[in-house]
């Protein structure tokens, strides 16, 4: 017979008979444990957790970005022999009470129309009767006049910017052949009126090709005081502004001095 590896069981070996004289030991009996049983789970143990020390993040300073600074463009300031005009955007006064002296410069000789160019007409500077400026950068408007459709249109130039227009059903018309409109000193004046009502000493600026005489007026606009031609039959002054023809009830016409 054969042993196990590591010889024969120390409680005897089994007969040749096969009734073993000293039986293997019968199996250890275990104890049923109770009901409900006991399985261990996961237990949770605590852990201390050292926090992280918070590093300060750096803090970058935003450059200061310049604010491009615009400057309001101040009123225009009066001229002596001139009134002193309100400024607000939209302005539809009336004229001072008082007659305005025209500006122009010491020459001799009476008022003349002097036929010029918008490129050339910067030699009458301190000849041309002033009759306004610009309302946007107060540049001087001159008086001038211009044909038209077979009119001759009293109009405005501006010799800053070598521009000059008349106005024509409606519309601001661009000219470049003009007669700019001379005067010696102290001989005419803006006065005050309204309605087509022409003063017995205005000066005739022009025609229509019916024959009806224009005569030469200004007008306030907006910041600008604009010449152009007052329409007796039309019971206004008109002027160019913005590509377009405005009338005006309330208007100043050009007159001599007696």
């Amino acid at each position: 017979m054969s042993y196990p590896p590591y010889g024969p069981p120390s409680y005897g070996q089994p007969s040749l008979s096969g009734n073993n004289s000293r039986p293997y030991p019968p199996p250890a009996e275990h104890p049923h444990p109770s009901y409900p049983y006991y399985v261990p789970g996961t237990v949770m143990v605590p852990v201390p957790v050292m926090p992280m020390p918070q590093m300060p993040l750096p803090q970058m300073p935003m450059p200061p970005m310049p604010m491009p600074t615009m400057p309001m463009p101040g009123p225009p300031q009066p001229i002596e022999g001139q009134p002193t005009y309100i400024t607000n955007y939209i302005y539809h006064g009336e004229s001072s009470n008082q007659s305005d002296k025209v500006q122009i410069a010491e020459i001799g000789g009476d008022f003349d129309w002097v036929p010029t160019t918008t490129t050339t007409a910067g030699h009458l500077s301190g000849k041309a009767v002033l009759g306004g400026h610009e309302g946007w950068d107060g540049s001087p408007l001159w008086v001038i006049r211009a044909w038209h459709n077979g009119d001759l249109i009293p109009g405005k130039l501006s010799v800053r910017h070598k521009s000059a227009s008349v106005m024509y059903n409606g519309k601001e018309i661009p000219v470049q052949n003009i007669e700019v409109l001379c005067s010696r000193p102290d001989s005419l004046r803006w006065v005050p009126s309204s309605n087509g009502i022409i003063p017995p000493t205005a000066i005739p600026g022009g025609k229509t090709t019916s024959g009806e005489v224009l005569y030469v007026g200004r007008a306030r606009h907006q910041l600008s005081i604009t010449p152009g031609k007052v329409h007796p039959s039309h019971n206004c002054c008109y002027i160019s502004f913005g590509g377009s023809e405005v009338s005006h009830k309330m208007y100043d016409v050009l007159c001599r001095i007696s």
